[in-house]
């Protein structure tokens, strides 16, 4: 398919391509994801957004998961305590970067597909923000039960349940996880950070300085990004495709 054609089919966004575009197009594609994830002038579609990117994943049915990601995205809008960065403009980076990463190490059941979008879209939901309990996995298991509540009847398998919670909390970012082998957990993981190291420096501060209005940091956006990749030392890129693709250089 030509490049012209491939823009105008399936975009993720209007007046953006769509992510197929953007993965065979890459590094030269780089400034337009760039440019949507630092966007936050509006409020982004965050419904049609994971429709388009299931599509783009070749998801010909989504069945009754349309309502729960109605329902989530909804949720996900909201914004009740006014974060600055973990808000529908870091949920849309996620679930994005997440697609780019399905597609990249060619993700095939369609079941895992919806569960990648549903996670990506979720692992923050309701964040407190500046008021985050500092006791280990509390938000992570706030956000994973208000999931659960919208979830339970179409996954109401226990195993499939304690899987998505193990995901949610391996985003705990002070603490590495044990073990990594799940495909989606290494997708969300990566995704997660990934928006503020794959554009470089300059992008990677100003997401800080969001997350330092969220927190009252009291010191510069770039203190806050230094401790940001210090404590990136004790972790790692799970997937070669984010090591070697999403972070290679124009």
């Amino acid at each position: 398919m030509g490049n012209e054609k491939q823009m105008r089919k399936l975009p993720f966004e209007k007046n953006y391509p769509s992510i197929s575009y953007i993965v065979s197009n890459w590094p030269k594609s780089k400034n337009i994801l760039k440019k949507f994830i630092l966007s936050n002038h509006k409020k982004p579609d965050l419904y049609k957004l994971c429709v388009s990117c299931l599509r783009d994943l070749n998801v010909k049915k989504i069945g009754g998961f349309k309502l729960v990601l109605q329902e989530l995205s909804k949720r996900c809008l909201r914004n009740v305590t006014f974060n600055t960065y973990h808000n529908e403009h870091h949920y849309k980076a996620v679930v994005v970067i997440s697609c780019m990463l399905a597609k990249l190490i060619n993700l095939k059941n369609d079941d895992e597909k919806i569960l990648l979008i549903i996670i990506a879209l979720s692992h923050d939901l309701s964040h407190n923000g500046r008021r985050v309990s500092k006791v280990p996995y509390f938000q992570e298991n706030k956000s994973f039960f208000e999931l659960q509540k919208l979830l339970f009847r179409k996954i109401p398998n226990l195993k499939k349940n304690k899987r998505i919670h193990r995901i949610f909390k391996s985003t705990y970012f002070p603490i590495k996880p044990k073990k990594v082998d799940d495909k989606i957990e290494k997708i969300i993981l990566d995704a997660d950070i990934l928006a503020s190291l794959m554009f470089g420096m300059d992008v990677g501060i100003e997401l800080a300085k969001r997350l330092k209005h969220e927190i009252r940091f009291e010191d510069k956006s770039d203190v806050l990004f230094s401790g940001f990749l210090q404590l990136l030392q004790n972790k790692s890129l799970y997937l070669e495709s984010s090591k070697k693709t999403l972070l290679k250089k124009n």
